[in-house]
């Protein structure tokens, strides 16, 4: 009966252990002696349920844009100076021209891009770059003059009596839709560690030009705010350039056709630089 007895035990034990062995495959049997010692893996399935890693996943197409944004340098905002130059790229006005006379520090611009798109030619490091912005652009008049209506003779300088009017703010300011196409270089794919650099032209469209003017005398303070098209031209082409470090730029813009129609008066030359504030 004893006998019997071990046998059913032992023939339990065998089928215990063979069933086991199947549904928990990663064992390993230690002998020491007459006995054996089993060591079971408490997570037998972890290798079968965890997915293989792999540090080269494929970048799905909104990385691919977000990627594109990052190494596009156009859209935010500009702020720089506008200057007045001539046919020989002089600054300097000579007594015909010298109502043309700038001051500096109110001749200013700012241009909201707002719009960019890149099409590459190869990966990111070349593209062409295009886009929209709205352009201000002041030229802070010197002297105390007026400038001819668009029904005038000619774009001329108009003298004011100094005992009736001295301005101490005559500014035209010009308001411009622009589109650029440019070729677009940058060093590296790093979005936080490249050179930049934009190459093309930027065209526009005149939409208002206004002349602001400020006097004082002894009936006491005076402002005109006048709108015409003071014969400017209203298509503009410029040669355009922007550089810089990671998401620092700076801009160049030299006007390709005169600021104002070449039949009615001196061909002068916008010429706008500065830097962008901030990107989009």
């Amino acid at each position: 009966m004893l006998m019997k007895n071990g046998l059913l035990a032992l023939l339990i034990t065998v089928c215990s252990l063979n069933a086991l062995s199947q549904v928990v495959p990663d064992t390993t049997n230690i002998t020491i002696g007459d006995k054996t010692i089993i060591v079971i893996d408490s997570n037998p399935t972890k290798q079968q349920t965890e997915a293989p890693t792999d540090n080269t996943e494929p970048i799905s197409d909104l990385e691919v844009e977000d990627q594109k944004l990052l190494l596009t340098h156009f859209a935010g905002i500009d702020l720089g100076f506008t200057r007045l130059i001539d046919e020989s790229n002089n600054s300097l006005r000579d007594s015909a021209t010298d109502w043309l006379s700038l001051n500096p520090n109110r001749s200013l611009t700012w241009r909201l891009n707002l719009l960019e798109q890149k099409v590459r030619l190869y990966r990111d490091y070349i593209g062409i770059l295009t886009g929209f912005s709205i352009t201000y652009a002041g030229y802070g008049l010197q002297n105390n003059i007026d400038l001819a209506s668009s029904d005038s003779a000619g774009t001329f300088g108009v003298a004011i009596d100094t005992d009736d009017r001295d301005y101490y703010k005559n500014k035209l300011r010009t308001t411009s839709l622009q589109i650029p196409l440019m070729l677009e270089f940058n060093s590296s794919c790093n979005p936080k560690k490249h050179f930049h650099l934009a190459v093309g032209v930027q065209g526009g469209w005149v939409t208002t030009s206004i002349q602001k003017q400020k006097w004082q005398n002894e009936l006491g303070r005076f402002t005109s705010r006048r709108r015409d098209e003071f014969n400017i031209q209203p298509l503009t082409l410029d040669l355009a350039v922007r550089f810089g470090f990671n998401k620092t730029s700076v801009f160049v813009n030299y006007g390709l056709e005169p600021l104002f129609k070449k039949q009615l008066g001196t061909n002068v030359f916008p010429l706008i630089f500065g830097i962008q504030l901030t990107q989009f």
